[in-house]
């Protein structure tokens, strides 16, 4: 992600040494790929040269050697994001498959809070929708790497495929400006924000989406862990 605390290199190795002592949940994605592997957990590291993480299966679509890839471990209340390359993949015959990167390039630290959408104890973002030559105030109800859920205090007559901006903001400061298409279209009476909409994202060719996929990542990672311990 964009935002977050960075780090020096005696705050990373501790957080490192807390990750590998806690076996802290984590995941991997290739960089410029929605592609998400978990279940994953740092089992040692070489101070300013490797880290070493198993947790893969023979079966799993391991990324290749030499990838960049984005790394996400949950460490209590926090999240240490990790951008580092792939070096290596080897099997191993009874066990998981161990994976070791080169030292971080980039080092960030997030408050778990500030990657949840919409959860069950948090409100919605609030996002600026331009449809049908007009602005409409929405809040943004979920968010995946392909499309977004939106819902709109006004009743809205919408066909489907109609084209459409959104801009919102989210949490730790960055920025969501995509166009998209209308997939579904939902009334919910009664409710404060009835129109609900079903929205299939349609990024520019030039659109950087690397920032709103690491914000991705680590949701994931999160709410995964939060099921596990539900």
């Amino acid at each position: 992600m964009a935002s977050g605390a960075t780090l020096t290199d005696l705050a990373l190795n501790q957080l490192l040494q807390e990750a590998v002592a806690t076996q802290a949940p984590a995941s991997l994605r290739p960089q410029g790929s929605p592609r998400l592997l978990g279940d994953l957990h740092l089992v040692t590291y070489e101070p300013g040269e490797t880290l070493d993480l198993e947790g893969f299966h023979p079966r799993d679509q391991v990324p290749p050697a030499g990838a960049f890839v984005t790394l996400s471990l949950l460490l209590g209340h926090e999240i240490l994001s990790l951008e580092a390359d792939l070096l290596t993949v080897t099997s191993r015959e009874g066990a998981t498959a161990l994976l070791r990167l080169g030292w971080p390039q980039d080092a960030r630290l997030h408050r778990r809070a500030d990657v949840r959408v919409a959860a069950p104890a948090q409100a919605p973002l609030e996002a600026v929708v331009k449809l049908g030559g007009r602005r409409h105030q929405a809040l943004l109800m979920n968010l995946t790497e392909t499309g977004v859920g939106l819902a709109f205090q006004d009743l809205l007559l919408v066909d489907l495929r109609a084209p459409l901006e959104i801009d919102a903001t989210l949490p730790g400061g960055i920025p969501l400006h995509c166009p998209g298409e209308v997939c579904h279209l939902t009334v919910l009476e009664g409710q404060d924000y009835p129109t609900r909409l079903g929205v299939v994202l349609q990024p520019r060719a030039e659109a950087d989406l690397e920032p709103m996929r690491r914000f991705i990542q680590a949701r994931r990672t999160d709410r995964s862990q939060t099921f596990r311990q539900g």
